[in-house]
């Protein structure tokens, strides 16, 4: 909400700059921040990393499931001080299981907040260099405005950009 007043304060300036005369030469381009950060082939890279990770973790997981399955097959077959030992392996491997399960979400999680951190970071970083290279006064994203020439559309000049910087 508040960078929605934000921008309605800013559109709100620029009318009256413009309608005064005094923004005869602005220069005003926009974006698709959403097909960028999608479209980035870092994005793509750390897409495929995070999913191998996960991959991981859910195989580890399903060695722990397969072990306590196991274990559970055995105890109707057991004596019982022999089924209480199994019981409290189970136990122990049901807590070792959602530990793991918790640890390597979470982890996963953190480091996909990290890395898209940065790749939002890497995008506004390339749209500064291209407005000051190209002179332009003000770059928005398309979401925040309701309608705008698509001759302003800059957003396959950044993700190429993007890409390009991304592969050196």
């Amino acid at each position: 909400m508040k960078r929605f007043i934000a921008f309605l304060i800013v559109i709100g300036l620029l009318c009256c700059l413009v309608s005064s005369g005094f923004c005869k030469d602005l220069k005003i381009g926009y974006v698709d921040i959403f097909k960028i950060f999608n479209e980035y082939k870092k994005t793509e890279d750390y897409d495929k990393k995070l999913e191998k990770k996960k991959n991981e973790a859910e195989k580890k997981l399903d060695e722990k499931k397969e072990t306590i399955k196991k274990i559970q097959g055995k105890l109707s077959l057991l004596k019982d001080k022999e089924r209480e030992k199994e019981e409290q392996k189970i136990s122990k491997e049901v807590e070792s299981y959602r530990e793991l399960e918790r640890k390597a979400f979470v982890d996963i999680k953190k480091e996909r907040d990290e890395k898209m951190k940065e790749i939002v970071e890497d995008i506004n970083k390339i749209v500064e260099e291209y407005a000051k290279k190209h002179g332009y006064d003000l770059i928005v994203n398309e979401n925040a405005i309701l309608y705008g020439d698509k001759v302003m559309d800059i957003t396959t000049d950044i993700l190429k950009i993007s890409n390009q910087k991304y592969k050196k």
